[in-house]
């Protein structure tokens, strides 16, 4: 397993986070905190541990999420620790796991995708293992993924589409401080049938 960079610590700091701006070497993880909470770069030391919180949350997770299934393998895992690498390396897409840092317990995960350079904005997808939900790990986890878009990727604006009924997910958005967009909500393809959301959003603020 690679060593890890501490990059930033959310106490004492703006809306979002802190502003120490280091960067991981090739041969470093990534890692962001606040307190005993960090985010990092997912390797293959943790295919198990992601697999069990994904079994842990399947239900929920099947009922918001297109990428879970009934039938969710280690493989799929596999696959999404070896994608996940892949992104990151090219820049097109962030995944964190969110991970108790002196256990290195894994309670979740958070990405930035659908990155767009040209508005300069991303999305925010994240879940919690079900064991975790409810203590804040969510809205801390948005907390510091806020933080690495905007003070380390230069990006404005991140948006998190919360499909209507998911109580959870616009809960942490909100409690992040991400705000409702005036402007009409969106339709998305959940298990193949269509539903509303709202987009909440997070925008940089000045220094």
């Amino acid at each position: 397993m690679n060593a890890a960079m501490v990059i930033g610590s959310a106490e004492k700091a703006s809306p979002f986070s802190t502003a120490v701006a280091l960067r991981a070497s090739p041969s470093q993880r990534l890692t962001v905190c606040d307190g005993n909470l960090a985010l990092r770069q997912f390797d293959s030391a943790d295919l198990q541990s992601l697999y069990e919180a994904t079994l842990e949350s399947l239900s929920g997770l099947c009922a918001w999420m297109n990428w879970c299934r009934a039938d969710y393998s280690i493989e799929d895992c596999r696959r999404f620790v070896a994608e996940a690498a892949i992104s990151w390396e090219r820049g097109s897409e962030y995944n964190f796991a969110i991970v108790d840092r002196e256990r290195d317990l894994l309670h979740g995960s958070i990405a930035l995708n659908r990155i767009d350079r040209a508005r300069n904005c991303a999305n925010v997808g994240y879940w919690v293992r079900q064991t975790k939900a409810g203590r804040g790990v969510g809205s801390i986890a948005l907390r510091l993924v806020s933080w690495f878009a905007f003070d380390e990727l230069g990006l404005e604006r991140l948006e998190i589409i919360v499909p209507e009924g998911n109580i959870a997910s616009r809960r942490v958005a909100e409690k992040a401080g991400a705000k409702i967009d005036a402007s009409p909500g969106r339709n998305l393809t959940l298990n193949g049938l269509t539903c509303s959301a709202n987009v909440y959003s997070l925008t940089r603020q000045p220094a």
